[in-house]
């Protein structure tokens, strides 16, 4: 098993994401899988969003132990935090619906990025995104499409080239892809007959403003009872770490001042 330095440079230096495999068995994901589809049925206000042919739903967090161990699974953590670094946040969690017909949703760069005029700055990294498989990703059913070393370009996706370049990440249920934020990527054609169900996890350094802001969604009972990387995750820190860095910056400053 490679190590976590190793997958993160992969990630920054290589092609720009990696697979990590079956992080979960198949029944806790089969749990999750369900969870997301019986909510998506019902429609909730507030945090349901249908387009057609694909859906987004938010609000998980605190819904079911397994979206709390997903989005602070070590193996997870310990890579993005070898990219982003220890006091990283979490600037959005949702799942991803592709029902059976779904077409492509068109080549893209992550957030921050797509808010951002190209060419985009290489450093520092802005974004980790994970994409937990639901079920397996096959290659009929929808699975991400990746343009290897495309993260390198700093440019918004070119189409052709990436129709060159692209291919299918398939895996496991409770695999989860790592990738960065400027490596081009899209979904493909869901062939079969079912939803094809992912769950998206941004990760952002702490300087970033999140996306969706996940903690303004958590009940206080909830914040209060999470785990001190879920707080961390969620920005619940986020002034004492600002603070450290001032303290660092007062005391570099001083001792360069003698």
């Amino acid at each position: 098993m490679q190590d976590a330095a190793s997958l993160a440079e992969e990630i920054v230096q290589g092609k720009g994401y990696v697979l990590l495999p079956e992080l979960f068995t198949p029944g806790e994901i089969s749990e999750a899988r369900l969870h997301i589809l019986k909510q998506a049925t019902e429609q909730p206000a507030g945090r349901f969003l249908r387009t057609g042919e694909r859906s987004r739903l938010y609000r998980l967090l605190d819904e079911a132990a397994i979206f709390e161990k997903m989005v602070q699974h070590p193996r997870v953590i310990e890579v993005v935090e070898a990219i982003l670094g220890s006091d990283m946040t979490l600037g959005g969690f949702s799942a991803h619906i592709l029902y059976p017909g779904a077409t492509n949703m068109g080549a893209h760069v992550d957030y921050p990025y797509f808010t951002m005029t190209p060419p985009y700055p290489a450093t520092p990294v802005m974004e980790v995104q994970a994409i937990w498989m639901m079920e397996d990703f096959t290659e009929i059913n929808g699975a991400p499409l990746f343009a290897a070393d495309t993260q390198k370009l700093c440019q918004f996706p070119d189409k052709k080239k990436f129709a060159e370049l692209a291919k299918k990440v398939t895996g496991k249920a409770g695999s989860v892809v790592l990738s960065h934020g400027l490596c081009w990527h899209d979904t493909s054609i869901n062939h079969s007959d079912q939803p094809r169900v992912s769950v998206l996890g941004n990760y952002n350094p702490k300087f970033i403003r999140p996306l969706e802001n996940p903690a303004q969604q958590m009940s206080p009972t909830f914040l209060e009872q999470a785990s001190p990387k879920l707080k961390q995750l969620l920005g619940y820190e986020f002034h004492a770490a600002i603070f450290k860095d001032v303290q660092m910056l007062q005391s570099h400053n001083s001792v360069a001042a003698e």
